[in-house]
């Protein structure tokens, strides 16, 4: 039979309302079933964590196959650059396009705003080999644009590039002053030579070296007497030191036609011509664009030619 005493011997817990004692009894059975899940998570996958462990692998793996595609296109795109710069431009006598920017980097900070969690780092790496690959084809497409230009034009352009000497080589005393570094001879100290000085007697005559118009004949501080030729294509030549100029500014010229005479104007130690040549206003070394398969009796021959047909004209 019930009676207080067995009551007593059943604790507080007797004492609660039986309403209070069903929600306890139902929070201690939540409880303990969220621990027994935590439990189970930690040494077994939940059907939710394995689903969401198999779409991390999964996207592991194309990103991993992404990276493969990326490398696979950076590959050609060496090649092609490779086959522009030493078989398509040497074979049309062009240039290497020069663009710096192309091989830089982006600063860090163009990537701050990305938050993968863990996979921080390769969505991060995966951006820049992106960036990368999209300045290689940027590069690429100008690249092959200009050869394709050069192409379409070779007729015209093998007549415009600066090809052979701008003076008659049998009236050359020597060069007197390669392109580069040098120690000024007038300043007496370290500055950059942008053409060469070619040692001929005051009066030689002066060829332009390719067809062009005549962007500037005036008097230059440090050149003297100059006369500057736009070839187009991205090339232009100049020629110091002059002691007479023959054109004048819009007029145009062809290759081997008489424009100046060689002088000892400006800045300059003896008689010669400072002649330059610029490639997109960046000066070039003028020995790469001598005709050097030209004998000196077939050159003589040219300039006896041109010497001809400028006085018949």
């Amino acid at each position: 039979m019930y009676n207080v005493g067995d009551r007593n011997k059943r604790g507080w817990l007797a004492k609660l309302p039986k309403n209070y004692r069903l929600a306890l009894r139902l929070f201690i059975a939540l409880v303990i079933a969220a621990l027994s899940n935590i439990l189970i998570s930690i040494w077994f996958d939940t059907p939710k964590m394995a689903s969401i462990r198999r779409d991390n692998q999964r996207l592991e793996a194309e990103y991993n196959i992404l990276q493969s595609k990326i490398r696979s296109a950076e590959h050609l795109l060496s090649d092609i650059k490779h086959r522009d710069q030493f078989v398509y431009r040497p074979l049309l006598g062009i240039d290497t396009l020069n663009i710096p920017q192309v091989y830089a980097d982006y600063n860090d900070s163009k990537y701050s705003s990305i938050d993968g969690g863990s996979y921080n780092e390769i969505l991060v790496d995966g951006w820049k080999n992106l960036d990368r690959l999209t300045r290689s084809i940027y590069y690429a497409s100008l690249s092959l644009d200009d050869t394709q230009d050069m192409a379409e034009n070779k007729e015209e352009f093998s007549t415009v590039i600066p090809a052979i000497w701008p003076i008659d080589r049998t009236k050359l005393k020597n060069v007197s002053s390669l392109y580069g570094m040098r120690v000024h001879p007038r300043y007496g100290y370290w500055k950059m030579h942008e053409g060469i000085d070619l040692s001929a007697p005051k009066g030689t005559p002066v060829y332009a070296t390719g067809n062009a118009v005549v962007l500037r004949s005036t008097w230059q501080p440090g050149y003297g007497q100059l006369i500057e030729l736009n070839h187009g294509f991205g090339y232009k030549t100049r020629y110091g030191h002059l002691s007479k100029r023959y054109v004048s500014p819009g007029d145009s010229v062809t290759r081997g036609q008489v424009i100046g005479e060689v002088g000892n104007t400006g800045v300059s130690s003896g008689s010669h011509l400072h002649y330059e040549v610029r490639f997109r206003d960046k000066t070039v070394n003028p020995i790469h664009y001598f005709n050097k398969d030209m004998s000196p009796e077939a050159y003589m021959d040219l300039m006896n030619q041109l010497d001809k047909s400028t006085t018949n004209n």
